[in-house]
């Protein structure tokens, strides 16, 4: 038997289902019966249905509405009439709560003409229970995926790519530049590592004797970048340099400059060795060989650190990642070509060469039973089903929109692995729904048992969508179940399920930071804490005095009403943002999440304009030894205006920091000839850069230590020995 949707869709009868609304109507007015009476009564209601017969979905809800009457179950009726026309008000106004702002977001995925219930018809693209899923607000896709479906056109449904990193030849080098513009002319974003290019100053085989190095190339990809329009927004890129390169110090203060580097956000990839020599205050080595030399720079890990502290303390850029943690924590950890070397613009997925993932995110908020009160619970078989639910679709979508992809190397990788980037957003609201603080340990105990659920949910509907159409063709249990996530994250009885079946996806979970999407659906983005609980707003108009007015977020305005207070009157407890929560609080929730996310996490801990370079370093060792992907500040006031900062009437840094001054020992030694050259560079940073300084290597002619530049003198770099010597 199956049954009509109000679509002209099918779907299996389930007798549950109608067993499951009639108990919700009975509790609604008081009334107990088991749920094995329910189910009694639901198959007393459809025994006259043949087994071979469709039904409409209206003629069994009219069913149930004469059997309550009928039984004299009057109020409950009366609570399942109510129910329908509500969910009839919904399906035929959908949406019906938004707010001016959230409408105004949705305008940019909406087609000319089309309505928001058109809209959800279209992006639900047949699934009647994906559609409901929608209409309710428990989730919805990433930005990409709600322009591109149903849309004619070369237009791609996935938010991020990454390019191969460009080899160290011209011929790479612009090859990678017209695949990210190709990329980016279908809706794509695109990221790379450049750390293949070989430094500034080092030797070529052509008229200009020696490279520019990696920043003119990072500059061409940004205008690239800049260049390639997509309809009303431009492309977005991430350029990676390993900490081991020789140009990292330009890379880590090219930002400094307004002017450059303006079309691409930076992170620098660092290793496990390099976090340990910077603990350790240990010298660090900068290597590069080509072949007509190798090329060495050393300088104390510390100080090379605490140049990106720095650099992000008063830009917001670079990020960090944290390239050995990326590569190790993974379902396919244990394959030995597969390797990452950079992220997506926002750094949630680290991906293979030309690898894509077309994302979607659970509203946590939309599963809690009761909110605001004492007895407020999460609705796990709910959950469950959203999640399997997601995981389907956007595994249909792989297929469904499968040559939408710019290269053909991107939509054979496809072909192959199958990724897929589930995340969530609305965590901060969930904190004061279930009035559990934020990063307390009541709620880092929740947020465990959370991600767990959802990773092995997402894990078995991978694994049954296996049995159903077969596992990517890359699937090897063995190297999938020796992966240290796999072993941290996988329940036995998941586990038993994949070996059975495999795994449609090779990638499961990835926390996007939600910014459109999380404001449609009226929740906080991503994982991250509230930005703020409300901000204010001046009217002006032609006949009244200019008001001031605040306005409120809607879940703390909402736990204010249930409280019987007014919003100013909100305990500490709820008014809990990334400006006033404890770091180690921060730092506990985004590390519970990343046991359970098999891609990445892209979360930015914003800081107050009081924090200083130590805190920022105080964040990347915390995040390094937590086991984080990757780690992001931006301090409120600092020299990068972004979309945050616009809350301040007067945005003047109050808390600059004072510009390092590094110094480099340099090595470059001739292949042919074997000549070495040794040299001392002296920087001096500013807020708008550095400058460097390149003398031949002196030594001390007292103790024989290396001399250096110091308060425009040269000195010896033993603190012990007195030499120096001046000009007059």
């Amino acid at each position: 038997m199956y049954v009509v949707k109000r679509n002209g869709a099918q779907e299996p009868f389930d007798l549950n289902k109608i067993a499951n609304a009639m108990q919700k109507a009975y509790k609604s007015v008081g009334i107990v019966f088991s749920d094995e009476d329910c189910l009694k009564q639901a198959t007393e209601i459809t025994k006259a249905y043949s087994k071979n017969q469709e039904v409409s979905i209206e003629t069994i809800q009219d069913d149930v509405e004469l059997y309550l009457m009928k039984k004299k179950h009057y109020e409950a009726a009366k609570s399942y009439i109510k129910y329908r026309e509500k969910q009839k008000t919904d399906r035929d106004n959908p949406w019906a709560d938004n707010d001016e702002r959230q409408d105004l977001i949705l305008n940019k995925y909406l087609i000319p003409g089309e309505g928001k219930k058109e809209f959800l018809k279209r992006i639900a693209f047949g699934r009647s229970a994906l559609e409901k899923i929608l209409r309710r607000k428990e989730a919805i896709f990433g930005g990409r995926n709600l322009y591109a479906i149903g849309r004619d056109g070369n237009i791609t449904g996935s938010n991020c790519y990454v390019t191969q990193d460009p080899e160290d030849s011209l011929e790479s080098i612009y090859k990678v530049d017209y695949q990210i513009a190709r990329t980016y002319s279908y809706g794509g974003g695109q990221g790379m590592n450049l750390s293949k290019i070989r430094p500034k100053g080092a030797k070529v085989n052509n008229s200009s004797n020696t490279t520019p190095g990696v920043m003119v190339f990072a500059e061409k990809y940004s205008h690239t970048t800049l260049n390639t329009q997509q309809d009303n927004r431009r492309g977005a890129l991430m350029l990676v340099l390993n900490i081991d390169h020789p140009d990292i110090i330009d890379f880590i203060t090219t930002k400094l400059d307004l002017s450059k580097v303006n079309g691409a956000n930076i992170s620098i990839a660092i290793t496990d060795e390099f976090m340990e020599a910077a603990r350790n205050d240990e010298v660090w080595v900068m290597r590069f060989e080509t072949p007509y030399e190798k090329i060495e720079k050393k300088i104390k890990a510390r100080d090379l650190l605490k140049l990106v502290g720095y650099s992000a303390h008063t830009m917001g850029d670079p990020g960090v990642i944290f390239i050995d943690h990326m590569n190790g924590y993974h379902f396919l950890s244990e394959y030995d070509d597969v390797k990452f070397t950079a992220t997506n613009p926002c750094g949630e997925q680290p991906l293979m060469p030309h690898g894509s993932c077309n994302l979607g995110s659970i509203n946590l908020n939309a599963f809690i039973k009761n909110p605001f009160t004492e007895n407020a619970t999460y609705d796990w078989d709910r959950f469950d089903f959203v999640v399997t639910e997601m995981i389907y679709s956007l595994d249909d979508l792989l297929t469904m929109l499968g040559d939408r992809h710019a290269l053909p190397e991107q939509r054979e990788h496809v072909k192959l692995y199958r990724e897929v980037g589930l995340g969530v957003m609305g965590l901060a609201d969930v904190a004061l729904s279930m009035r559990l603080p934020y990063g307390s340990k009541e709620f880092i105990e929740f947020l465990d048992q959370l991600m767990r659920r959802m990773l092995n949910t997402a894990a078995k509907a991978s694994a049954l969508r296996a049995k159903e159409l077969g596992t990517f063709p890359r699937f090897d249990y063995e190297k999938v179940s020796k992966s240290k996530f796999y072993q941290t994250g996988i329940d036995k009885d998941t586990d038993e399920l994949i070996k059975q079946y495999g795994l449609r996806n090779s990638r499961l979970l990835s926390i996007a930071p939600t910014g459109s999407i999380s404001n449609i659906l009226g929740v906080s983005g991503g994982v991250e804490p509230f930005f703020q609980i409300n901000y204010t707003r001046r009217i002006v108009s032609m006949f009244e005095e200019e008001k001031t007015i605040t306005i409120w977020e809607k879940t703390p305005l909402a736990l204010a009403k249930a409280m019987g207070i007014s919003p100013a009157e909100l305990p500490d407890w709820a008014l809990i943002t990334s400006q006033n929560i404890d770091f180690m609080e921060r730092a506990e929730v985004q590390a519970t999440i990343q046991k359970y996310v098999d891609t990445a996490i892209s979360s930015t801990f914003n800081l107050p304009n009081s924090a200083s370079v130590a805190d920022v370093m105080s964040i990347y060792q915390t995040a390094w030894e937590k086991g984080f992907k990757g780690a992001t500040v931006f301090r409120d006031r600092c020299a990068k205006i972004g979309i945050l900062a616009g809350i301040n009437e007067n945005t003047e840094d109050l808390n600059p920091a004072t510009p390092p001054t590094v110094h480099l020992e340099e090595k470059w030694t001739d292949k042919k000839t074997n000549t070495v050259k040794e040299y001392i560079t002296h920087i001096a940073v500013s807020q708008n850069g550095h400058t460097p300084e390149k003398i031949e290597k002196e030594l001390c002619p007292l103790c024989g230590d290396v001399l250096v530049k110091k308060q425009g003198c040269i000195q010896c770099n033993n603190n012990d020995c007195d030499y120096e010597k001046c000009a007059i």
